[in-house]
């Protein structure tokens, strides 16, 4: 997506493409630290899983619209449920409610 785009840049698109890519890498990045240390790090997992839900819903709509194709809607479905395991595995793991999860607590704050 990024790179195609840097490649062969497009004036309306090349800004939000890469900006859009680059945020995608670095997001997949730090869910993969926190998920290194999910007990401590669980609030970053759930964050994580409330852009996926954004994501869908923005996905969805523009699908209802005609905006996005048919298989966008379908992947953007696969990203909600890996956002309800992002939000429920954390919760489950962290042992902490979601409201705390929300406002960045952990484990370690408790300790």
């Amino acid at each position: 997506m990024m790179f195609p785009a840097i490649n062969a840049p497009e004036p309306d698109t090349f800004v939000i493409t890469v900006v859009l890519g680059a945020f995608m890498i670095f997001t997949g990045v730090a869910l993969l630290w926190a998920v290194s240390d999910i007990r401590n790090r669980a609030p970053v997992v759930v964050w994580g899983g409330l852009v996926r839900y954004a994501g869908f819903v923005a996905v969805a709509y523009a699908g209802l619209l005609g905006f996005a194709p048919k298989i966008f809607v379908a992947i953007a479905a696969m990203d909600l449920v890996t956002a309800t395991i992002y939000i429920f595995g954390s919760i489950n793991v962290s042992g902490l409610s979601f409201w705390s999860l929300m406002l960045g607590r952990s484990r370690t704050e408790e300790q």
